[in-house]
């Protein structure tokens, strides 16, 4: 069972008696040992149970399968800058800081199309490679400050590796499909 911390921004593998202590756990079949042991270790804190967060949709298209208009160029730029913010960003804070709930509204794909284009144009201008949360926060702010809603998803598969995406609704806006389809969702924020 891979999880993700977000207070101190890591991942980490949980296996044998401490994957099933926390599977009993999310089922709510936790012995009061298991409770007991989970809130010991730090994985799980005591108090008033809060509902977990819905995951986004299953994702079934995404803007980038198809053609992609260039952006105008001052969309370009913000796409550039809001990157450079995300990064500072992130090299100071933690990662539980930069997932706060928008509390936006459905953003309707099509309207995710302008800024959508101008990360895949800001890619030839910026190394996207490894910066999936970086394009990812960056271009959640960006359509934050249109107030558009959109899913910032954190997913997980074996042998390790992470991946960080945008949804609206089931269409993947920062990604083509199939470079996300063998993640499985750990984590999405509206």
């Amino acid at each position: 069972m891979i999880c993700l911390d977000l207070s101190a921004s890591r991942y980490f593998l949980l296996e044998e008696e401490a994957a099933a202590a926390i599977d009993a756990f999310v089922n709510g079949a936790a012995s009061a040992e298991q409770f007991q042991w989970l809130v010991a270790k730090d994985l799980v804190e005591a108090g008033v149970p809060t509902a977990a967060p819905s995951m986004a949709s299953d994702p079934t298209d995404s803007l980038y399968d198809g053609p992609i208009d260039p952006p105008p160029p001052w969309l370009l730029i913000e796409a550039l800058l809001f990157q450079s913010r995300a990064r500072r960003s992130l090299s100071r804070r933690s990662l539980r800081t930069h997932l706060a709930p928008t509390g936006l509204p459905d953003a309707a794909p099509e309207r995710c199309r302008p800024v959508a284009s101008s990360f895949a144009r800001a890619s030839r201008y910026r190394d996207a490679t490894d910066q999936c949360l970086v394009r990812g926060l960056a271009m959640r702010a960006m359509f934050a400050r249109r107030g558009l809603g959109v899913d910032l998803v954190i997913g997980v598969k074996l042998p390790f590796a992470a991946h960080c995406w945008l949804q609206a609704g089931a269409v993947v806006l920062s990604d083509p499909l199939d470079r996300i389809q063998n993640f499985k969702p750990l984590l999405a924020v509206r």
